[in-house]
């Protein structure tokens, strides 16, 4: 019996304190809810970041004789980090700033 005592009075107590927030569902029923925070993100670091894009074969023509060779390709990637001190999040942003191949070809 005195375990429905306090059940009810802790009920009582939610219900008659006023700081607990409800919003209205679409069936018309209410459900307490939590107020949201904007994020607050700000960058926290940049750099470029070099990074392997494998090797491929070229063939050229010289002297009238045909050669094969071998091409690196290494891509420039710049990455942008963000941190929300709000959330304690962060988040990435990555951008392609150039691709370069170890020789010149077409």
């Amino acid at each position: 019996m005195w375990k429905r005592s306090i059940m009810l009075a802790g009920i009582l107590f939610i219900l008659f304190n006023g700081e607990l927030a409800f919003a209205e569902l679409d069936d018309g029923s209410t459900s307490p809810v939590e107020e949201k925070k904007e994020p607050n993100w700000q960058v926290q670091d940049t750099y470029i970041e070099k990074v392997d894009g494998g090797e491929h074969e070229f063939t050229y023509w010289k002297n009238f004789m045909r050669h094969t060779r071998t091409c690196q390709v290494t891509h420039h990637i710049k990455v942008v980090v963000y941190y929300d001190d709000v959330h304690d999040q962060t988040k990435t942003e990555s951008t392609l700033i150039k691709t370069e191949h170890s020789a010149r070809h077409k």
